[in-house]
């Protein structure tokens, strides 16, 4: 499914997180990465500097990258060419966004942070102009990811995908199952329903039709995992109830997750709620996890 994949850095200590991460997983899946870095128009003096910088980074991460490669016994040499990286003059979103239309791009890496700020590069900024409006996934990277999600080495790794029973949530499930193909980790994939608290439990005929709509829930989630798991994969399923954004915020504390894959918007009140909102919400909260955001309307 990925081929190949653009990163974005901005020479900040913040930003280059992601590099670290983007050399792990390029090397994990065998995909062609290009680095890419968005020099404003005022900055256009520093151009060579900032040229040198990228190229110096891509060669160390192609070689990097073929050394994790060897590891797993992947031919990445074979599936793409040298990692190459690109300085363009403008203004970050717009530039993304145009760099990966016209490279043919299916993957933007980028970090939550960079080096002006929470405020510039955050949810509120770049990157949550990126996701808006882009027509390939967006890995998002937190600024504080822990060594373990980089290196891979999580004693449990775990794959969460949020479903909220609608088919443009559900966008979201092939990607998660192709990255574990791709990456061929040994990883357990989480499906969770976000059940909304539609009715008071006080009274019994209310718990009834709560209990069912549980248990049919329940059953939606099975009816997915089932042909995942006949292809070899380990797959759990969760109803989760309660606020969405709340429960798997707190879902994450309490299970410590590779990756958490999920819709980025979609039609229904439930999915405009959830997977509108609830990416800027879990990376607020929870600043260890990386998120890949799918469009909820392919």
């Amino acid at each position: 499914m990925y081929k190949k994949m653009v990163v974005l850095l901005d020479g900040s200590e913040l930003a280059e997180v992601v590099f670290d991460y983007a050399q792990e997983l390029a090397g994990r899946m065998g995909v062609c990465v290009e680095l890419l870095h968005v020099c404003s128009p005022r900055e256009v003096s520093q151009l060579p500097m900032r040229r040198a910088y990228l190229e110096q980074r891509a060669k160390q991460l192609h070689t990097e990258a073929q050394e994790i490669s060897a590891r797993y016994s992947r031919q990445t040499t074979e599936l793409c060419g040298e990692t190459r990286g690109t300085v363009v003059v403008g203004y970050p979103a717009e530039e993304i966004l145009k760099y990966v239309d016209e490279n043919d791009i299916d993957l933007v890496m980028m970090s939550t942070h960079g080096s002006s700020g929470v405020r510039a590069w955050g949810l509120g900024g770049v990157a949550n102009k990126v996701v808006h409006a882009s027509k390939v996934p967006v890995w998002l990277v937190p600024a504080e990811l822990r060594e373990e999600v980089i290196s891979d080495t999580l004693p449990r790794r775990v794959m969460v995908v949020p479903l909220s029973g609608s088919p443009q949530s559900a966008v979201a499930l092939p990607h998660a199952v192709e990255i574990l193909a791709q990456r061929g980790a040994e990883t357990d994939l989480v499906l969770l329903h976000l059940m909304d608290v539609f009715y008071s439990v006080a009274q019994r005929d209310a718990l009834d039709r709560f209990e069912a709509k549980r248990a049919e829930m329940k059953k939606y989630l099975e009816g997915l995992a089932q042909p995942i798991r006949e292809s070899g994969l380990v797959v759990h399923t969760e109803v989760l109830v309660g606020d969405p954004a709340h429960s798997i915020i707190e879902y994450l504390k309490g299970h410590p997750t590779q990756l958490l894959v999920m819709a980025a918007r979609g039609r229904t009140r439930l999915d405009r709620m959830v997977f509108g909102s609830l990416a800027e919400s879990v990376l607020h909260m929870v600043k260890v996890t990386p998120l890949l955001l799918v469009s909820g309307e392919e």
